[in-house]
């Protein structure tokens, strides 16, 4: 690619001061926020979208994967929490700690970014939106402040204590952090545009098993072109609406916005030939209509960034524990196979999870960061374990609550004592 030569030398307005700044409104970022401002803390949160709930809302995620030991969530508090809160907005019942695989987590995005909105308001967190992370200044192994661009240009939020919520780990790795990327042979898993459909017969629908075999026969015709091996849909809250994540766009680097432009295109190719098929060929959606549309592309996998400490498949075999444990995770293994067709998944009896260590959210060598989110310090098999929502809640209130205590013990966050953090968060209310 050619070169311009092109040098940014401006003075940058110093917007807002704080105690922390998380970068990303997503599930980690908003958990991360809310537990370190109902510690007393001053929190500023920026976010690229004009809402927060990350892919909740903006990718139309629904429903969360289950994350649960014996029928309790291992998510408290702050991930049920915000599950109850969103189903307000349905006029749906609570639900419990203990309860089935599946039972209420079947997502609206709009109760997601409502929800999700009320519980950073009401913990006092400074809400920045319409911030895109740019770039940041360093000192002696320091973040002072960060740089985001907006359509007043430049601006800069100044912290002790910074949060990379972004998901694609894009803070850590323009202040110098070492990370994975992908899998062995540098791709990441498959990237994923949901939607949904209206006006569905959901007593005409075949069985599952029945869609996909007449989805493959169209596959083979040449009908619809897509890698993956199977139809996923979901229920949703209405009665004649189906959720789809089934479009799949592989080898496709989502740290590259041409890539994603490539990706975004794909997939909604993919979308108009799955609901002409659907139309065409599968009782029950003769009369469907599109009901949303995620407004950006899902990303399941970008930049992994190291750690003081770093786990991986092993880990998961042996569903190991740790003195410093910050999150426990049941989901599986689930490798969306990043070269085609294919899924890995390798489950986890019930009754066992595996833990995540404090270390694997602290990144060496810049000394007031951490990493809430899916981009944490582990291998390629285990992060497709943790990447979904329900963990990264977890993840991102241990994140929250380490920021918090650096602040007021007035060290780094590496300094701090991981099993006294542990201890800190089962008083706020984790399962651990």
């Amino acid at each position: 690619m050619k070169q311009i030569s092109y040098v940014l030398k401006e003075d940058v307005p110093l917007a807002a001061e704080t105690e922390i700044l998380v970068i990303g409104a997503g599930p980690g970022g908003l958990c991360a926020a809310v537990t370190a401002a109902r510690r007393g803390r001053q929190v500023a949160l920026a976010e690229h979208y004009g809402s927060p709930g990350g892919m909740a809302n903006v990718g139309e995620i629904s429903p969360f994967m289950p994350n649960h030991c014996s029928g309790e969530c291992l998510d408290r508090p702050l991930y049920p929490e915000w599950l109850n809160r969103m189903r307000a907005y349905r006029s749906l019942p609570a639900i419990a700690n203990r309860h089935s695989e599946w039972d209420g987590r079947t997502v609206s995005r709009y109760g997601a970014m409502l929800a999700a909105e009320d519980m950073l308001l009401e913990a006092g967190v400074k809400l920045h939106y319409h911030h895109t992370f740019f770039d940041l200044r360093k000192e002696d192994g320091s973040i002072t402040d960060v740089i985001f661009h907006g359509k007043s240009g430049l601006r800069a939020i100044r912290a002790k204590i910074v949060i990379d919520a972004t998901g694609d780990g894009d803070v850590a790795a323009r202040a110098g952090c070492r990370f994975e990327f992908g899998n062995s042979e540098g791709y990441c898993q498959p990237m994923t545009l949901c939607f949904k459909l209206c006006n569905v017969d959901k007593n005409r629908m075949p069985p599952r098993q029945e869609i996909t075999a007449l989805y493959l026969k169209a596959k083979e015709a040449g009908r619809i072109d897509c890698p993956r091996e199977d139809v996923l849909w979901f229920d949703d809250f209405d009665s004649d609406v189906i959720h789809f994540n089934t479009t799949r766009v592989v080898k496709h680097n989502p740290l590259d916005a041409e890539d994603l432009s490539d990706a975004e295109i794909i997939a909604r190719r993919q979308l108009r030939a799955f609901l002409k098929f659907l139309r065409e060929e599968v009782p029950g959606f003769e009369r469907a209509e599109l009901h949303s549309v995620a407004a950006r592309i899902g990303v399941r996998e970008s930049r992994r960034i190291l750690g003081k400490a770093f786990i991986g498949i092993r880990e998961f075999e042996t569903r190991a524990k740790f003195p410093d444990g910050i999150a426990r995770v049941n989901y599986p293994i689930d490798i969306h196979n990043p070269s085609g067709s294919g899924t890995d998944l390798r489950h986890l009896s019930e009754d066992e999870y595996y833990e995540i260590p404090y270390g694997c959210i602290v990144p060496p060598g810049v000394s007031n960061l951490l990493i809430a989110g899916r981009g944490i310090s582990v291998d390629h098999a285990l992060h497709s374990s943790m990447r979904v929502m329900p963990p990264v809640c977890s993840i991102g209130q241990a994140a929250g609550m380490a920021a918090a205590m650096a602040v007021e013990k007035q060290c780094r966050p590496e300094e701090l004592n991981g099993a006294e953090l542990r201890a800190e968060l089962k008083e706020f209310g984790a399962n651990l």
